[in-house]
């Protein structure tokens, strides 16, 4: 990019000297032959090729003076784009505005790694639909309770221990009673939607969901309450072999050896 960014800058830089220096050389010529034209072309000519000068020159100003600084801006945002693309972010904002209801919609595998309920109730209704119409996988991994990342996690949230080993509980019971609730009402699952919840004990200090090939990652800020709808989350969408996604879900490939604590 650098380099096809320089060589357009040298080529304009080289019409607008060889555009000057041109029209320099016809104002010279006029006045060596102005007493064989006539008095009008004369006028007209040394006007237009004034004007093709002064833009010359004021073309040679801005390049040099100005619009080297915004060549300089606007490469280092080309760079910075580019770098944004090629991780795959897709949307950074609170998490209580991500569009959760298009991004499960159409869901295949669901990971949550999530040390509180609230998520899972929130998004019940659009999971049981979809476990309803075609196979779901759903995985919820929570953290083994009174491991110690548990009490490292409750201090970086600025709440007890072991109040967040309850909302973990929650989440285990939560997690069951989504699937079976379906089960037991009229309309059945689709045969091939399986709902598991596994513990781990990662030290991980942010939390994950993820959706086929998106990867939503929210980060707890230190003192931050147990109110995760407005915390900041990244959005990511890219193969799970490129960074950073493969960074952030490097845990799944240990979920098959966690201990299972239910299984619908």
């Amino acid at each position: 990019m650098d380099k096809a960014f320089k060589a357009t800058r040298r080529s304009v830089l080289s019409i607008v000297v060889l555009g000057g220096a041109l029209t320099l050389l016809a104002l010279i010529l006029l006045e060596v032959f102005r007493d064989g034209l006539w008095p009008w072309l004369y006028a007209a000519a040394t006007n237009v090729l004034g004007v093709l000068f002064g833009l010359a020159v004021v073309s040679l100003i801005w390049e040099f003076l100005v619009r080297r600084e915004h060549s300089k801006d606007l490469l280092h945002y080309l760079r910075l784009g580019s770098s944004i693309a090629k991780s795959g972010l897709q949307d950074v904002s609170p998490r209580s505005k991500l569009d959760w209801q298009h991004l499960l919609e159409s869901a295949n595998d669901i990971t949550v790694l999530t040390y509180n309920g609230d998520w899972l109730d929130r998004n019940a209704y659009v999971i049981r639909d979809v476990a309803r119409e075609r196979p779901l996988s759903v995985t919820v991994a929570v953290p083994v309770n009174g491991g110690a990342q548990l009490g490292r996690e409750a201090e970086l949230r600025g709440i007890p221990a072991d109040r967040l080993a309850e909302e973990i509980a929650g989440v285990v019971a939560r997690a069951a009673r989504l699937w079976r609730d379906v089960k037991q009402g009229s309309e059945q699952l689709h045969r091939g939607s399986k709902l598991r919840v596994v513990e781990h004990d990662l030290d991980l200090g942010y939390e994950v969901v993820t959706i086929d090939r998106t990867t939503i990652v929210t980060l707890a800020a230190p003192g931050d309450s147990d109110e995760l709808r407005d915390r900041v989350a990244f959005v990511y969408n890219q193969s799970p072999e490129e960074y950073p996604t493969n960074f952030f879900t490097a845990y799944k490939e240990d979920l098959d050896d966690m201990r299972r604590m239910d299984e619908v």
